[in-house]
């Protein structure tokens, strides 16, 4: 593709960064170049593209001056907007390093509606500087029409009656009740928020580890829905029902702080063969069921599958 370079350093497109962003430019460059190597060398090509294969921890090396999270992030982006495939062509199932391929077709599509989009903005902002210029001249004109309103002014006098005392004793009683009723809602409220805001703490820590981008993009939204509806049921409740067991809320939150992506996908797999063997009523709340039991599941998983393969004794 014309817009993307084939040279090391890293190097970004103004048209490209425009239209997807900065970091987005550079790290589909970066993807790009080592894909033209690929190419050059007549390797890792499968389903007729071309792939290049890192850790993120790898990419992180490639651009220095970003942190870890910013990396994950951009690839997060370009893959929700179909810009880059990923993939996983790994000789060893355990091997998870992921596979990165460039959709040009897509990128081209985009490329075009970006600066289809910027022709018709300027455009639109050559019309709008006309239409104000001569709106202005208007304004000018009818302001000199059109003449400014009265002031009013209330007349205050001085005599106080009795009932008037009364009344503002009984006002002053009722803002101080009500006072006490806001105070104790206020309270309320913080102390709602305050466990919201430790919900979503403990949900993003969650959803940063699991790495939901890498994993099957129909079932990222229904994961994190699940992860999160888990840690809502740990505060509003003592014992918490997983499948056909009740658990201790205690015990649910120290399981759910091992959750990782390995077995956020081991449970995607179980939903998965699940889906095509009995019909499941409630998607959400059986994936919920087996994100928490692959906690445990996938080490005895792993462990006989190793057994049976001959790898372990």
């Amino acid at each position: 593709m014309s817009k993307l370079f084939d040279i090391y350093p890293l190097v970004v497109d103004k048209d490209i960064a425009t239209a997807l962003g900065l970091n987005e430019a550079i790290v589909l460059q970066q993807v790009h170049y080592w894909i033209e190597i690929n190419k050059k060398h007549k390797r890792n090509c499968h389903k007729g593209r071309y792939w290049t294969y890192n850790t993120i921890e790898e990419w992180r090396e490639e651009f220095p001056f970003w942190s870890t999270s910013t990396v994950k992030r951009t690839f997060k982006r370009l893959r929700d907007r179909k810009i880059v495939i990923v993939d996983n062509f790994n000789t060893y199932q355990m091997d998870r390093t992921l596979w990165y391929t460039i959709d040009y077709e897509e990128l081209e599509k985009i490329m075009e509606k970006s600066l289809d989009s910027k022709e018709d903005q300027n455009n639109t902002m050559k019309g709008s500087k006309e239409i104000v210029e001569d709106n202005q001249n208007d304004t000018m004109e009818e302001s000199k029409k059109n003449p400014a309103l009265p002031e009013t002014s209330t007349e205050i006098t001085p005599e106080i009656s009795n009932q008037s005392i009364s009344q503002s004793i009984e006002k002053d009683e009722d803002i101080k009740r009500d006072m006490k009723k806001d105070t104790k809602k206020e309270r309320q409220i913080d102390r709602q928020t305050t466990q919201k805001k430790k919900i979503n703490l403990d949900y993003e820590a969650i959803i940063k580890r699991c790495e939901l981008y890498a994993i099957d993009e129909k079932y990222r939204d229904a994961v994190a829905h699940a992860i999160k509806l888990l840690l809502f049921d740990i505060k509003k409740s003592k014992w918490i029902k997983i499948g056909d067991n009740y658990i201790s809320a205690g015990t649910v939150e120290k399981d759910i702080n091992k959750l990782n992506f390995f077995t956020v996908e081991h449970a995607v797999n179980k939903f998965k063969e699940a889906s095509k063997s009995i019909r499941i009523r409630n998607p959400i709340a059986y994936l919920k069921v087996c994100i928490y039991n692959s906690i445990n599941e996938m080490a005895v998983d792993i462990d006989s599958k190793l057994r049976y393969e001959g790898l372990i004794d």
